[in-house]
Protein backbone atom coordinates (compact mmCIF):
# COMPACT_ATOMS: atom_id res chain seq x y z
CA UNK A 1 0.00 0.00 0.00
CA UNK A 2 1.63 3.45 -0.91
CA UNK A 3 -0.76 5.42 1.38
CA UNK A 4 -0.16 3.46 5.18
CA UNK A 5 -2.16 6.89 6.89
CA UNK A 6 -5.19 5.46 5.09
CA UNK A 7 -5.51 2.17 7.87
CA UNK A 8 -4.64 4.33 10.39
CA UNK A 9 -7.55 5.17 12.64
CA UNK A 10 -8.09 9.04 12.21
CA UNK A 11 -11.66 10.66 12.56
CA UNK A 12 -12.93 13.06 10.36
CA UNK A 13 -12.05 16.50 10.37
CA UNK A 14 -13.93 18.21 12.55
CA UNK A 15 -15.16 22.09 14.14
CA UNK A 16 -12.29 21.90 16.34
CA UNK A 17 -10.93 25.66 15.13
CA UNK A 18 -7.74 24.52 15.17
CA UNK A 19 -7.84 22.02 12.44
CA UNK A 20 -5.07 22.72 9.75
CA UNK A 21 -6.99 20.58 7.11
CA UNK A 22 -8.29 22.96 4.32
CA UNK A 23 -9.55 20.53 2.00
CA UNK A 24 -10.35 16.82 2.39
CA UNK A 25 -12.86 13.94 0.46
CA UNK A 26 -14.50 10.28 1.45
CA UNK A 27 -14.54 7.10 0.19
CA UNK A 28 -16.48 4.02 0.79
CA UNK A 29 -13.28 1.80 -0.12
CA UNK A 30 -9.46 2.60 0.92
CA UNK A 31 -8.73 1.94 -2.66
CA UNK A 32 -10.69 4.97 -3.67
CA UNK A 33 -8.71 6.93 -0.75
CA UNK A 34 -5.23 5.58 -2.02
CA UNK A 35 -5.91 6.74 -5.90
CA UNK A 36 -7.09 9.79 -4.62
CA UNK A 37 -4.02 10.48 -2.73
CA UNK A 38 -1.82 9.32 -5.19
CA UNK A 39 -2.76 12.66 -7.75
CA UNK A 40 -2.67 15.42 -5.10
CA UNK A 41 0.22 17.53 -5.70
CA UNK A 42 0.96 19.54 -3.27
CA UNK A 43 2.62 23.20 -2.51
CA UNK A 44 5.29 24.26 -0.32
CA UNK A 45 3.83 23.76 3.84
CA UNK A 46 1.47 20.97 2.96
CA UNK A 47 0.70 17.14 3.28
CA UNK A 48 -1.48 14.78 2.75
CA UNK A 49 -3.27 13.46 5.66
CA UNK A 50 -6.10 11.23 5.84
CA UNK A 51 -7.40 7.87 7.88
CA UNK A 52 -10.30 5.84 8.85
CA UNK A 53 -13.11 6.31 10.37
CA UNK A 54 -16.92 5.33 10.48
CA UNK A 55 -20.39 6.79 10.28
CA UNK A 56 -24.01 5.00 10.65
CA UNK A 57 -23.21 2.81 7.35
CA UNK A 58 -19.90 1.97 7.97
CA UNK A 59 -16.03 2.29 7.36
CA UNK A 60 -15.24 4.93 5.66
CA UNK A 61 -11.25 6.49 4.41
CA UNK A 62 -10.91 9.73 3.98
CA UNK A 63 -7.55 11.88 2.44
CA UNK A 64 -6.97 15.93 2.49
CA UNK A 65 -4.28 18.43 2.70
CA UNK A 66 -2.95 19.56 5.89
CA UNK A 67 -1.42 23.35 6.00
CA UNK A 68 1.74 24.55 8.22
CA UNK A 69 -0.38 27.89 8.70
CA UNK A 70 -3.55 28.64 8.38
CA UNK A 71 -3.51 32.34 8.34
CA UNK A 72 -1.35 32.01 5.11
CA UNK A 73 -4.42 30.93 3.02
CA UNK A 74 -6.56 33.99 4.52
CA UNK A 75 -10.19 33.56 6.61
CA UNK A 76 -9.90 30.34 7.78
CA UNK A 77 -13.06 30.14 7.64
CA UNK A 78 -13.47 30.28 3.49
CA UNK A 79 -10.85 27.28 2.98
CA UNK A 80 -12.63 24.97 6.08
CA UNK A 81 -16.53 25.43 6.18
CA UNK A 82 -15.49 23.57 9.77
CA UNK A 83 -13.57 26.24 11.16
CA UNK A 84 -15.47 29.41 13.17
Amino acid sequence: MFHNFINSFRKLPSHDPDNKVVSWHVFRTASEAEDYAEHIRLGEGQRTVGGMDADSVGKLWWVGVEVDDITRWGNPGAVNKHAE
